[in-house]
């Protein structure tokens, strides 16, 4: 090779590395454009700070200081949760969470004040359970996987909420326990608090000077050493991230933006359990927010959950753990099954769900605060209860149930008053917004990847049924004593097969013989016996029938019920599961691998569970009205938190705002609801998320007070030749008959103050091992 030929090859070779080196800053400096275009120029359409003077805390049976032992309990007691969802050796640790720093900035992310731009609730102090001044509802549970303390994000975070207002010169922040959050936790759109903490580990783990930083704030006394170890973890916790589909904004898994105060929490919780833990198959598009809902009284309820899906207290809460990120293994390295007798050994911290949900036994309602929003007007109140009994206490109640009702569905309960039948009232009647309870009756799962096969399923499930159907005939028999008693008829031997007839029982089954003898003592008293529906047909409901009607529901389960809980139990298919009763299976089997390696006994299990309530869901395409007590301290309203004020719900559905910004907690005590601000009166600075009610998943139609005078007095004269056009539930009321509801609101209660004197049960359960 010549001499000329070596130089205009070295020369060739120089500009080559020139441009490659001129690439890689282009490359490098569109990268960084892109990281600041996702992740940093979103956070400035973030809501301003919201600095208040005080924090003002409701006696709602917890105490007015912030580190009340109740309050404390409620807001740090762990639920067994990580981040990433399910993650073992690549979650978030507690230290890393409280030391991680900010892109291109030395503020901590954990800073008080970054994560009250992100409507956390932080409070101006530590406290011994909460030494970090983390928010509320974050704290740390040991795992013995990793051998470390893993971040943990409790109920508490998303069931707090607060509410602001000037009075004077002082701002103050009136906390509401048990209310409605307003932060955005699991939006993933650009700036929400997910991606800019994934950008914040990313970018820790990539720049060599802040990672070092953190490394030396992490291990402490270990550093140098752990290191390499350290960014091992932290770029297995980011592949975590990247590789669920449900924290990818690009896969529209939830293409309806969730925003302040929402989250998917059905749909997400299917796609946690199913999608994350077992295939990818299992994925579900969802498309319905809703609000956090509120937990005072919630412990009386018969159902729970917006589309009244569930009744057993720890079985919900099993649920919502597995949904925020409780590990659950369902498949080993390789994709396979695990064992059969290794299955769904969770790291649901069940005992602590337990100790929760105790504590909010004792949680009362807020109080109108009178020194702060104003005086109640007695007058214009009592003219408001009596429209609140007309057209509101109907579907609202509390509709409290006799003590053979009680019995048959929380037998552990001291007594009836604390009991509430809570009914589901179907789309097509109220009219709201139906994509939640459409998607919960639409989704399907296949669980069978789990190794899980029909008959696992029937072995789950029918002891529940068996007990069910115990209880079931042991309530219509005392009611069809008692109705018989009450009309002076003749009861026979039934009193005595009711005295004989099992209380409680493990095994839960009555022989044959022993509902064969009910149904002939009772053929004895009541000949001819009224004729029953098929088995395929519902037995009536005897909440709302007389003797008559109850008689044909006790037939019907005597005859009926065993082969209706076959019929049931050869109707599940492994591979096609309602999401219903995925979610009720997969709890049924994480609750029972926990007893078995816990050795506890039927006694403590019925206690565990709540009141000894069954754990067997319902699927009805509908909505819950809950009891109101309370209900003006937890705007928006509806499920979806589509209308801004009750002052609103009240109205005409047409007549509400179509659009407005979420984000601001402060309170109108006027309509009751957040500081209205829409796109006429917004400033041009205006932050926040605007919820556009247009949309399918956020509409505001439905609980219309919209029939005109003529559609009523035909409704009202009769109800069944004329009943109301679907989403229309009374007339179309005056402004000043709205106060009035409003003003009577401030002030109700479903149940007397001294019932809330309750002494939550003791089920003697040990610690669990973390």
């Amino acid at each position: 090779m010549t001499v000329s030929t070596s130089l205009r090859l070295w020369g060739w070779c120089g500009k080559l590395l020139k441009w490659l080196l001129v690439a890689a800053v282009v490359l490098a400096l569109a990268a960084t454009a892109l990281f600041a275009w996702y992740v940093l120029w979103p956070v400035q359409g973030l809501p301003e700070l919201e600095p208040v003077d005080d924090v003002v805390y409701f006696d709602q049976g917890w105490g007015l200081t912030r580190s009340a032992p109740d309050r404390e309990r409620y807001y740090y007691t762990p639920q067994g949760t990580s981040m990433p969802q399910g993650a073992t050796s690549a979650a978030i640790r507690y230290d890393w969470f409280v030391n991680l720093r900010l892109p291109f900035s030395d503020q901590r992310f954990a800073d008080p004040d970054h994560l009250r731009q992100y409507r956390f609730l932080v409070d101006p102090a530590a406290t011994e359970a909460n030494p970090d001044q983390l928010p509320v509802g974050f704290t740390k549970h040991f795992d013995p996987v990793t051998g470390d303390e893993l971040l943990d994000i409790t109920c508490a975070a998303c069931h707090t909420g607060e509410l602001h207002y000037t009075q004077g010169d002082r701002r103050l922040a009136l906390r509401v326990d048990g209310g409605q959050a307003m932060h955005a936790i699991s939006d993933t759109s650009r700036g929400s608090f997910a991606p800019k903490l994934v950008a914040s580990l990313f970018y820790t783990a990539a720049n060599p000077l802040k990672f070092d930083e953190f490394a030396r704030d992490v291990l402490g006394t270990r550093y140098p050493q752990g290191k390499a170890a350290l960014k091992d973890k932290l770029w297995a916790t980011l592949a975590r991230f990247a590789g669920s589909p449900q924290n990818n904004p690009f896969g529209h898994l939830y293409p309806r933006e969730e925003g302040f105060g929402r989250t998917d929490a059905l749909g997400r919780i299917g796609n946690t359990v199913f999608g994350d833990h077992l295939v990818p198959a299992n994925y579900q598009v969802s498309s319905a927010p809703v609000s956090y809902p509120f937990l005072w009284d919630i412990w009386r309820f018969s159902w729970v959950q917006y589309n009244g899906s569930v009744s057993q207290p720890l079985a919900r809460n099993v649920g919502e753990a597995m949904g925020v990120g409780a590990r659950i293994p369902l498949l080993n390295d390789t994709g396979g099954p695990l064992p059969a007798d290794e299955r769904f050994r969770s790291s649901v911290r069940i005992t602590d769900l337990h100790a929760i949900e105790q504590t909010l036994q004792t949680l009362q309602p807020p109080t109108w605060p009178e020194d702060v929003f104003g005086p109640v007007d007695p007058e214009l109140a009592q003219q408001g209860g009596e429209l609140f009994v007309q057209h509101c206490q109907g579907c609202h109640g509390p509709h409290r149930v006799s003590e053979a009702r009680q019995q048959a569905l929380a037998p552990l309960k001291p007594s009836s008053q604390g009991e509430w039948r809570i009914e589901v009232i179907p789309v097509e009647h109220i009219g709201t917004d139906p994509a939640t309870a459409a998607g919960f009756m639409d989704r399907r799962y296949d669980l069978s990847a789990a190794g899980l096969t029909d008959q696992d399923l029937q072995q789950a499930l029918e002891p529940l049924l068996n007990r069910q159907l115990v209880r079931q005939v042991r309530y219509r028999l005392r009611e069809v004593i008692r109705l018989r008693q009450a009309q002076d008829l003749p009861v026979g031997d039934l009193p005595a097969l009711l005295a004989a007839y099992p209380t409680s029982s493990p095994e839960a089954r009555v022989p044959a013989a022993q509902f064969a003898a009910i149904h002939q003592a009772l053929q004895a008293v009541a000949a001819p016996l009224p004729a029953i529906p098929d088995v395929r047909t519902p037995a009536p409901d005897p909440l709302r029938c007389d003797l008559q009607c109850q008689t044909v529901a006790l037939l019907w389960q005597l005859v009926h019920g065993q082969d209706a809980a076959a019929i049931t139990l050869d109707g599940l298919d492994v591979t096609r599961l309602t999401e219903g009763a995925a979610l009720n299976l997969v709890g049924i089997l994480v609750k029972n691998r926990y007893y078995q390696d816990h050795n506890l006994g039927y006694e403590q299990q019925q206690c565990l569970e709540g009141f000894g309530t069954l754990d067997l869901p319902q699927q009805i395409l509908g909505y819950k009205p809950r009891p109101l007590a309370g209900v003006w301290a937890t705007p928006p309203f509806l499920h979806n938190g589509s209308v801004p004020s009750i002052y609103q719900l009240l109205s005409p559905p047409e007549t509400r705002s179509e659009r407005f910004l979420v984000g601001s907690r402060e309170y109108d005590p006027v309509h009751l609801g957040y500081r209205l601000v829409t796109a006429a009166d917004a400033p041009e600075d205006a932050r926040g998320f605007w919820l556009d009610t247009s949309l399918s998943g956020n509409r505001n139609t439905g609980h219309g007070f919209a029939a005109d005078p003529a559609i009523w007095a035909q409704h009202q004269a009769d109800p069944q030749a004329h009943p109301l056009p679907g989403g229309v539930i009374g007339p179309v009321l005056t402004h000043n008959q709205r106060l009035a509801l409003l003003e009577y609101l401030k002030v109700h209660q479903d149940q007397p103050t001294a019932d809330y004197e309750v002494t939550p049960a003791s089920c003697q359960i040990a610690q669990a091992r973390p």
